[in-house]
Formats: C-alpha cells, sequence, structure tokens
C-alpha cells in the first residue's frame, strides 16, 4: 500500500476505480486503486482501460489478457512469450479473472446471474372512530450483461411491479338527531407490472420486446395489457448516469368492470397502439440515487383510448443494504368509465432493501 502496509490473499477484480481483495487475516476488503503502491498476482487477468472503445469484433486485439504486475502507477500485463502491455492505472477501467472475463463477455451465465435493484415496502394503519389502512410495494430489478462497465453492450432484462392497497371505512355518526357523519368505505387498489428484453446491436442502438400489465380500481380499469417489439437508444450508458429512450408497436387491450362502460360506450377496447418513453438513473454523491422514467401510449384504432404513466423518486442510503425511498406516480387513462376521474397520483414512501 501507499502507507507502506502490505496485504497478502487474492485479487477479485477491478472496477469503478476499486480492487476487491480477500486478505487472509481481515477478510474481505473494498480498495481505491490509487491507494496501492504495487501489487503482483499469480491468477491470469484480462485488463480494460477508460481510453478504448471496445466492440464485439476488436475486443480480442483491445483486451490483454495476463498476470498483472503495478509498480508506481504503471500496470503490466505479462503475456505469452515474454510480451508486456503497460497502461498508467489512472487509465484502468476493468480488471477480471479471465473465466469471469469469458463468461460477461459470451453471456455464459444461468438465469439468476447479474440481478440487481430494489425491494420496497410501506403501510400505514390507523384506528379510531374511522379506520383505514393502506399497504404499498414494489419491485425493481434489472439484469445488464455483461455487468461490468466498458465491455460491449450485450442485453438488458428489466422487471417492474408495484402495488398500492387501500381501505377506508367511516361509520354513521348520529348526535342529538343531527348527522354528523355517513356511512361510507372507500377502496384504493392499483397495480402494475412490467417485463422488458433488450438486445443491443451497437453500443447505442438495441432491439426489444416487452410486456405490461395494469390493474387500478380508482380508474374503473379491470385489466389493461399490451404487448410489444421496438427499438431504442441508450444515449448515456454509465454506472452514474443511464439513459435511454424506446419506441415500441403493440396490440393492447383495456378491460373495464363488468357492467361498467368506458367513455367509448364498450366495456372492453381491443387496440393498436404505440409506446414512447423514456428511462433515466443517476447516482450522486454519497449514494444517492434518482430514477425517473415517463411512457406515453397513444392508441390509432380508438384515438380517446390512450395512456400514460409517469414516475420519479430518490433512493437515500440509511445503513448497508437498507435505504429510504420517495416516489411519485400518476396513470393516466384517456378513456375511463363515467364517474371516474382520468388520473390516478400516488405519493410513497417506504424502506427500501437493495439487492446489490
Amino acid at each position: 500500500m501507499s502507507n507502506g502496509d502490505a496485504l497478502t490473499g487474492k485479487v477479485g477484480k477491478v472496477v469503478y476505480g476499486n480492487v476487491s481483495f480477500h486478505d487472509d487475516v481481515l477478510g474481505d476488503l473494498t480498495i481505491p486503486l490509487n491507494k496501492i503502491k504495487s501489487m503482483h498476482t499469480a491468477t491470469v487477468f484480462a485488463t480494460g482501460l477508460t481510453t478504448q472503445k471496445l466492440k464485439k469484433k476488436n475486443i480480442a486485439e483491445q483486451v490483454p489478457v495476463g498476470t498483472i504486475k503495478l509498480e508506481n502507477e504503471t500496470l503490466s500485463v505479462l503475456l505469452p512469450e515474454n510480451k508486456v502491455r503497460e497502461f498508467p492505472v489512472k487509465d484502468i477501467s476493468f480488471m477480471l479473472e479471465e473465466a469471469a472475463y469469458t463468461r460477461e463477455l459470451h453471456n455464459q451465465s444461468d438465469f439468476f446471474y447479474g440481478w440487481n435493484g430494489t425491494v420496497t415496502l410501506g403501510a400505514a394503519l390507523v384506528s379510531a372512530t374511522n379506520s383505514s389502512q393502506t399497504y404499498t410495494g414494489g419491485v425493481g430489478l434489472v439484469r445488464a450483461i455483461p455487468t461490468i462497465a466498458g465491455l460491449p453492450a450485450g442485453s438488458k432484462t428489466i422487471l417492474n411491479l408495484s402495488g398500492t392497497y387501500g381501505l377506508a371505512k367511516a361509520p354513521e355518526i348520529i348526535s342529538g338527531g343531527t348527522v354528523y357523519q355517513t356511512e361510507s368505505v372507500t377502496k384504493t387498489n392499483i397495480l402494475h407490472g412490467d417485463l422488458e428484453y433488450d438486445k443491443f446491436f451497437s453500443p447505442m442502438v438495441f432491439g426489444l420486446v416487452n410486456g405490461r400489465a395494469d390493474h387500478n380500481f380508482g380508474s374503473g380499469l379491470e385489466l389493461q395489457h399490451a404487448y410489444g417489439a421496438g427499438i431504442g437508444w441508450a444515449i448515456l450508458r454509465t454506472p452514474q448516469n443511464d439513459l435511454s429512450f424506446r419506441t415500441s408497436l403493440q396490440y393492447e387491450q383495456q378491460l373495464f368492470y363488468n357492467g361498467i362502460t368506458s367513455g367509448l360506450g364498450t366495456p372492453s377496447e381491443n387496440l393498436v397502439s404505440a409506446s414512447i418513453g423514456e428511462t433515466w438513473s443517476r447516482v450522486f454523491p454519497h449514494n444517492i440515487k434518482f430514477n425517473e422514467s415517463v411512457s406515453l401510449n397513444p392508441t390509432f384504432n380508438v384515438i380517446q383510448a390512450y395512456s400514460g404513466v409517469a414516475s420519479a423518486g430518490f433512493v437515500f442510503p440509511l445503513y448497508k443494504r437498507l435505504n429510504f425511498s420517495v416516489m411519485n406516480t400518476d396513470n393516466y387513462l384517456g378513456n375511463p368509465p363515467e364517474g371516474f376521474r382520468r388520473n390516478s397520483f400516488q405519493f410513497t414512501t417506504g424502506v427500501t432493501y437493495t439487492l446489490k
């Protein structure tokens, strides 16, 4: 180390300027690369640079694979036949063991590898003359292969699930012959789920297939589900800043509650629609995360049946993998049944657990 300490153990990988290291005495450590004065490995590693623009057709020539020696802020990759390639430490993007590098590059992993995301839960209970209960939950998962930034983009799988359920009861209150409160029951039930698979053709362009489903008692919507395919553009793709746009054509069906007719005079609609949207995630200092998305769904055969959803929120670190989250979501339906509002706005807070 730069302070004179010496550690003996196993180097795991280098990503985002940090070395994963298992010390024989201290256990698992994460060490900034710029704090290391010298490092030697017996294991073979693949090394990539921030100055490289890696593509699948040139990655074999651009990324050297060999044992590692780091001295005086210079990293040397010792290749077969006594060849050496040297790089400034400040330019290192990643360093992976050969087996992990091959797995990442060729997607040689099972379905459960590479997932990261969050699970959020929240609740509010009131027990008095009037009683109420509200429960919220959400799951947001992303599986990007390769998982290491700097390698050519391969594929991405996105899964989102969310739900809000609420029930409020107010009894009739009569005092001295005066009615102070009439009996009422108010119900909230909003469910959403979507799944998308992206396949990258280039660092910025990808094809996609997706599906989504919504249930919204507040808009008289029993079920809205859609399935489609399209294309997307990854404008930014870094661990700290990820921005993408996507558009797709899809089949969509809206089913309203039995006995309730929509503003179009029918309890259900089969639709040809499009989905136009963007997603943005940003990591701020102190690991504060911001997530935002907008999706607009115009329809072609029944113009009034358009819909949309927008959400934005922050995740604040609390302790290790526990976080506190704040989220706003607005769902909009162009053709709700008579008596129902077109939009449903939700403000939710909860405890969030980060999977990775």
